[in-house]
C-alpha cells in the first residue's frame, strides 16, 4: 500500500489547499513522475482527467512519486497530507504560493 510505503521516511504534516497545483508541482520537480490515485498509475495530467481539485479530494488514495520515492500524499482522507521531508524545499514553495499549510515540524 502507498502509506506503508511513505511512513518509510520522514514526514512532513501539511493542510492541502489546491490539490491540482500542488500535484502539478511535485510532477514538475520529479525526474521521474509517477501518479497514483486509489492505487491506479495516471498519466493524463490534464483537467479532462482525474487529475482534478475534485478527482483528488475525492479519492482515498494519493501520491506523486519521483521513480518509488513519494513526494506527496495522502491515505484516507486529503487533509491528512504529507511531503516527504527530502522534500522541504517543495512543501515550503507550495506554502508560498498558498497551495498548502505546513501544520508541523517533521516526524
Amino acid at each position: 500500500m502507498l502509506w506503508k510505503r511513505a511512513k518509510t521516511f520522514k514526514l512532513i504534516p501539511v493542510l492541502p489547499k489546491n490539490y491540482r497545483s500542488i500535484c502539478l508541482r511535485a510532477i514538475e520537480v520529479a525526474t521521474d513522475p509517477r501518479v497514483l490515485l486509489d492505487n491506479q498509475l495516471i498519466t493524463d495530467f490534464s483537467e479532462q482527467g482525474k487529475l482534478t481539485q475534485k478527482g483528488i479530494r475525492s479519492c482515498i488514495n494519493f501520491e506523486v512519486q519521483d521513480g518509488n520515492i513519494g513526494i506527496v500524499g495522502f491515505h484516507d482522507h486529503p487533509e491528512e497530507m504529507w511531503v516527504n521531508a527530502n522534500y522541504q524545499n517543495f512543501a515550503s514553495y507550495c506554502e508560498q504560493q498558498g497551495w498548502l499549510h505546513i501544520e508541523g515540524p517533521v516526524s
